[in-house]
């Protein structure tokens, strides 16, 4: 299966526009499927935002992130119309608005997100990652279906100061059909989640989500049991990376 590109990632050439709402796009891409995540599996576009504060070792879409394009809301909007998305997302298609880090750029995702509502007469079932290091403004939260969150351990190579942010956390996990997505690969970390997110009661254990680190099918296939198993004891959800189980290390699918 191939999806079907409106963007794909290249260095930046267009000029900022002058005067007009925009997004800093990497990519955009549809008629996929969610694969990872509380709705795994469910048809979907992605909007993929330039940028990102984290810089996490395992970061499989760093080469796409860090390139992208101003693209105004006109241009994005007519995209979805000509190309048929409209039609798709109406049908129930989700949009994924991905990173990168999508709420670093939130005053214009707002925008454009009403911009959405008004030129289309509806909005589509939205779903957003957010690694939980961002505030969320309460119009932007108020507009978002399913909340992709995915606080960074010990292993992601940040530092600590700069991925936790428990009044963010806290806030997030208020939000309507707020899920968090931890990346294992060893039993320890479920003791970092223990400490940091239950015990504080940031989160709640029904919202927490298992998934293997794996930026590629050998390193996912390696983690997998560790993670169905930690899953298991500790009465919480498994995800796998269905992309990477069916396409591998490939970007745009």
């Amino acid at each position: 299966m191939i999806s079907k590109s409106l963007i794909k990632a290249f260095p930046q050439e267009k000029r900022v526009p002058a005067n007009e709402n925009f997004l800093r796009v990497s990519e955009f891409y549809y008629d996929t499927i969610q694969g990872e995540g509380a709705t795994m599996g469910s048809p979907a576009a992605f909007l993929r935002l330039q940028g990102c504060p984290m810089g996490c070792v395992f970061c499989d879409t760093t080469e796409v992130w860090r390139k992208g394009n101003p693209y105004t809301n006109a241009e994005l909007l007519h995209m979805m119309r000509t190309s048929g998305l409209e039609d798709k997302l109406r049908k129930g298609q989700h949009l994924v608005i991905t990173g990168g880090s999508p709420l670093s750029q939130q005053d214009k995702l707002r925008r454009f997100l009403l911009d959405m509502e008004s030129f289309f007469d509806f909005l589509p079932y939205l779903e957003i990652e957010n690694e939980c290091t961002i505030m969320p403004e309460g119009v932007v939260g108020g507009l978002i279906d399913c909340w992709n969150n995915s606080p960074k351990l010990t292993d992601s190579g940040v530092p600590f100061e700069k991925r936790y942010i428990p009044e963010v956390i806290k806030f997030t996990g208020e939000l309507r059909n707020s899920w968090f997505k931890f990346v294992v690969s060893k039993e320890e970390d479920w003791s970092e989640i223990d400490v940091a997110f239950l015990m504080p009661e940031l989160i709640r254990r029904d919202q927490i989500i298992l998934m293997p680190q794996g930026a590629n099918r050998e390193e996912l296939e390696k983690n997998i049991p560790i993670a169905v198993e930690m899953a298991i004891e500790n009465n919480v959800l498994f995800t796998t990376r269905q992309h990477i189980v069916m396409w591998n290390k490939t970007v745009g699918v």
